[in-house]
C-alpha cells in the first residue's frame, strides 16, 4: 500500500513538471516572435535585413505589416498588436508617441523624393513638365508619408492647382511605384529607393529637400523583451547598414 503510495505521489510530481516545461517553452515561443509595422518603402531592405539577421537568431520570428506609416499608426492606435514601428514620417511617429509610449526610439534613416515615369514615355521629362500629363500616382496625403511630401513640393512650386485634377491616389508609395511601372499612369511621385527597385521605370527629376519637410524614418519599441530589443539592436550595425545603403537610403 505504501509503495503505491510513493508511486502515485511520483507520478503526480512528474505530471505536475511536464506541465509546468510545457507552460515555459509556449511562453518563451511567444516571447521569441515579434511584430513589425513598418512604411511600405523598406519592404525590400528589412525583408533582406531580416534573412541576414535570422542566420544568427534562428529561434526569433519576425512578422512583418508594411503599409503607409500613418495607416499603420491608425492600426495600432486601435488596438493591432505590434512591437516595433519604422515609419516613413517622424509625425505620424510622433502622433503615435502621444497615446503609445516607446521603450526605446531612434532617427535609423533618410530619404529622396522624386519624380518616375514609365520607361518610354516622353510626357513627362521634369517636375515642371507634369502639367502636360494626362494623370499622375500619388500617395493619400492623410495616410501616405509620400503622398504628403508630394502635396508639400506641389504647394511650395505653386503647381498644385495646375495638376490636383490629374492626381490617381494610391494606398502606399508601393502601389504609386505599381501604377508607373504597369505604364496605367504618366508619372508618380515616390521616394528613390522605390525607383531604384523597378527596372520598368525612371527618375526623370528629383524634389530638393527645401520644397518639403525632411525625410525621416524614425524607428520605436512598444514592447520591451529580448527578442524585440535584439531586432531593435541589429538596423544599427554594419550589415544592416550596408543593407539600408544598397537600397538608396541614407544612414544616420
Amino acid at each position: 500500500m505504501k509503495r503505491l503510495i510513493v508511486l502515485f505521489v511520483i507520478t503526480l510530481f512528474l505530471v505536475g513538471c511536464g506541465t509546468t516545461e510545457t507552460e515555459d517553452a509556449a511562453t518563451t515561443t511567444e516571447s521569441k516572435s515579434i511584430t513589425v509595422s513598418a512604411a511600405a518603402s523598406l519592404t525590400d531592405a528589412l525583408q533582406e535585413i531580416e534573412d541576414i539577421f535570422k542566420e544568427s537568431n534562428l529561434d526569433i520570428e519576425i512578422d512583418f505589416n508594411f503599409g503607409g506609416s500613418g495607416a499603420l499608426r491608425e492600426q495600432i492606435k486601435q488596438g493591432a498588436p505590434v512591437d516595433m514601428v519604422v515609419f516613413a514620417s517622424q509625425k505620424d511617429f510622433d502622433l503615435l508617441g502621444e497615446s503609445e509610449m516607446y521603450i526605446k526610439e531612434q532617427k535609423l534613416l533618410e530619404n529622396t523624393l522624386v519624380l518616375v515615369t514609365p520607361k518610354g514615355n516622353d510626357t513627362v521629362t521634369d517636375i515642371d513638365s507634369l502639367v502636360n500629363a494626362k494623370n499622375i500616382a500619388v500617395g493619400t496625403a492623410e495616410s501616405v508619408p509620400a503622398g504628403k511630401y508630394a502635396e508639400q513640393s506641389f504647394n511650395s512650386l505653386g503647381l498644385t492647382g495646375k495638376i490636383e485634377d490629374k492626381f490617381i491616389y494610391a494606398e502606399d508609395v508601393r502601389a504609386v511605384l505599381q501604377y508607373v511601372a504597369q505604364d496605367e499612369v504618366d508619372a508618380g511621385v515616390v521616394y528613390k529607393t522605390d525607383a531604384l527597385t523597378e527596372d520598368k521605370v525612371e527618375i526623370v527629376d528629383t524634389f530638393l529637400n527645401d520644397v518639403h519637410d525632411k525625410i525621416i524614418y524614425p524607428a520605436g519599441t512598444l514592447t520591451d523583451n529580448e527578442s524585440v530589443n535584439a531586432f531593435y539592436k541589429f538596423l544599427t550595425t554594419d550589415e544592416a547598414k550596408d543593407v539600408f545603403e544598397k537600397y538608396g537610403f541614407k544612414v544616420e
